[in-house]
């Protein structure tokens, strides 16, 4: 783009926002007077993306197509994520203008067969998901889970910011120093899931991420109970 368009986009965006405030500014002028002022109704919108920031600016809400994915917001700015697929949802910002909590659903067919998820994710402070709930379809194998996590208190932004620039040996050394120096990317503490074969299962882990209890109903329909331990080397199982 020419510098001669930039500016006339510039412009033109300036022109925007004052006649948006000066609309605004009448409107809150005009119920001041007693006028009820109705809403401005549209019966279709067609968008690829939508911003719901505060008053100023910090990003709160993205309603977006798949390309969302391709960026995590990160203490006001969007920084590239290159290991989230691409899925299309909402996507839920904290205060600080960093991601916290998505909703996102994906599908398609392809020469390999049918592939369909969706997640409702909570995360925890500059973290990872503390709660998930979702589902995965590949073909005719089915996983839908409740699960949620222990998760350290350090922070992913941090990580983020220290690896960004650097070349690909150089940000693993960053990466592995992080994980090294506290209690790694956390342990799943409970899980209750319809497994890929066949299984519905409720599985209770102490705080290292280690199976302790099993309540298991295998796709036969012979339920078991299993009590393990720290080891995770089963010394109960119900029946015997």
């Amino acid at each position: 783009m020419s510098e001669t368009a930039i500016e006339a986009l510039d412009v033109a965006r300036a022109a925007y926002e004052k006649a948006t405030e000066a609309l605004r500014m009448a409107e809150a002028a005009a119920r001041s007077s007693g006028v009820e002022v109705a809403p401005t109704v549209v019966d279709e919108l067609t968008v690829k993306r939508i911003n719901v920031v505060e008053d100023d600016g910090t990003l709160r809400v993205v309603l977006g197509n798949s390309t969302m994915g391709r960026t995590a917001p990160m203490r006001g700015r969007l920084v590239q994520h290159p290991g989230r697929n691409e899925t299309a949802g909402l996507l839920f910002v904290n205060d600080e203008g960093t991601e916290c909590g998505a909703l996102t659903f994906a599908g398609f067919r392809s020469d390999s067969g049918k592939e369909q998820i969706g997640f409702l994710t909570f995360d925890d402070y500059e973290q990872n998901e503390g709660f998930r709930f979702g589902m995965h379809q590949e073909g005719s194998v089915v996983q839908r889970w409740l699960e949620f996590a222990d998760l350290p208190d350090w922070s992913l932004v941090d990580m983020i910011e220290e690896m960004e620039g650097l070349d690909d040996e150089a940000a693993q050394e960053v990466q592995e120093r992080h994980l090294a120096g506290h209690s790694g990317l956390g342990a799943s503490r409970m899980r209750l899931a319809r497994e890929s074969d066949g299984s519905v299962r409720l599985v209770l882990r102490d705080a290292r991420g280690q199976d302790r209890l099993r309540f298991v109903v295998p796709a036969d329909g012979e339920p078991r109970v299993e009590i393990l331990d720290v080891d995770g080397v089963p010394r109960s199982l119900l029946p015997d």
